[in-house]
């Protein structure tokens, strides 16, 4: 898409050149005009041929990591794939429990405990992801009571310990494995909570981003099209209409960025969630022996 608007912006320099040759045989022009057409063209196809480098260099890494070198055979679309559907709001701190590195941790602090004969579950606080309609603020992460009246933010990461899905409050800690074993889950359920909220609040801001960059984009086309109609009937300067096709050019070349930005961050959050938004199935029923 990058290159298709370096192509689009090499085409309408071409005709920028031709006008200001017919100008200059007309006698309303001048030959600096020629030559600045000439050079901004000159411009445009060196951007190109960065963007067709860069996207066969790309296509080169995804061959060799699908096994697939030096078939050159895998094509792209012209376009992004469709926009993702907005993140539901009320999203529970359970999907996090999907994630390798939180079932580890949850792993070492049930073999910790059960070292001793007391085996205890390591279970996330329940929180409520919720996106406002604009922004997402720090306090994305709604912490709320779990079964204990006297919940609150420190106990709910430093002693995350649950047995029979209710808060143990009061357990002992009797050796350095289990202090270790909690600490290192209180510490990965933190990061686990920053990587969903910078994910969202990335995603949420390209979003606003795009609805910004669109109506500039608007703007500096229409801005571009009135100096090139002054341009033709000799009423500006060959430096305005170049100055803002170059305008154009920009603002086009941002919004595809924020565009892929989108979708690049709903990746980072199914990653940081360990899936997709759907709740994990309920663990089968234990073994009646």
């Amino acid at each position: 898409m990058q290159a298709e608007n370096a192509r689009q912006t090499i085409r309408d320099g071409e005709q920028l050149v031709q006008l200001a040759e017919t100008r200059t045989r007309v006698g309303v022009g001048n030959d600096e005009d020629v030559y600045i057409a000439r050079a901004d063209v000159g411009t445009s196809r060196d951007v190109l041929r960065q963007l067709e480098l860069a996207q066969e260099q790309a296509l080169r890494a995804l061959e060799l990591l699908i096994g697939r070198y030096p078939s050159g055979a895998i094509r792209v679309t012209p376009e992004l794939p469709g926009q993702p559907e907005s993140v539901p709001s009320g999203l529970p701190s359970e999907l996090l429990e999907r994630r390798p590195d939180v079932i580890a941790a949850e792993r070492r602090v049930a073999a910790a405990f059960n070292r001793i004969g007391e085996a205890k579950a390591a279970r996330l606080p329940r929180i409520s992801l919720t996106t406002g309609l604009s922004a997402i603020s720090s306090d994305l992460f709604v912490l709320k009571e779990r079964d204990n009246p006297i919940w609150n933010f420190g106990a709910s990461l430093l002693m995350p310990i649950y047995q029979g899905g209710a808060l143990k409050t009061q357990v002992e800690i009797r050796t350095a494995e289990q202090k270790l074993a909690v600490a290192n889950y209180a510490s990965i359920g933190l990061r686990a909570f920053g990587e969903v909220e910078a994910a969202l609040s990335a995603e949420n801001a390209a979003r606003e981003r795009e609805q910004i960059l669109a109506q500039s984009l608007a703007d500096n086309r229409r801005a571009y099209d009135v100096v090139q109609t002054q341009f033709k009937v000799g009423s500006t300067d060959l430096r305005f209409v170049t100055q803002r096709e170059l305008a154009l050019f920009a603002t086009q070349s941002a919004l595809i960025r924020v565009q892929a930005e989108q979708r690049v961050q709903r990746v980072n959050l199914y990653l940081a969630l360990g899936g997709s938004f759907e709740k994990p199935p309920p663990p089968p029923p234990p073994d009646p022996e």
